[in-house]
């Protein structure tokens, strides 16, 4: 008997990314842009696009408890893949992570027909 090996489907999702990103950020609207937290949603019938962005150094005036720093210091440390995109199509269909090093990682990936509709937006 021969093993076969199964593509994971990352490839797949990236190529969904790379094509719906541009499409939120040219289109979307700012759902949240608080501190140092931002996130750009796009709907469009059944397509609810949440893309968002990392945080960035806190300053010392924006942050004076040390309880607080230390919250976000903890937020940095859990993930090292700071941007974000949700794709829903009735339900959550795709969550990827990545950072700026071109590093990924598809945490939920629901295959099916959405796919091809995500990449004709």
């Amino acid at each position: 008997m021969s093993l076969k090996l199964v593509a994971s489907g990352d490839d797949r999702a990236r190529s969904i990314r790379d094509h719906l990103v541009p499409l939120v950020r040219d289109h979307g609207a700012i759902l949240v842009q608080r501190g140092s937290v931002r996130v750009i949603e796009y709907r469009a019938g059944p397509w609810i696009l949440n893309h968002w962005t990392p945080f960035r150094q806190l300053s010392a005036t924006e942050a004076s408890s040390p309880g607080y720093r230390h919250a976000i210091e903890r937020q940095h440390q859990q993930s090292n893949l700071p941007y974000g995109l949700d794709v829903w199509h009735g339900e959550k269909v795709l969550r990827i992570l990545w950072a700026d090093d071109g590093s990924s990682e598809v945490v939920a990936f629901q295959r099916g027909g959405w796919e091809d509709l995500a990449l004709s937006l």
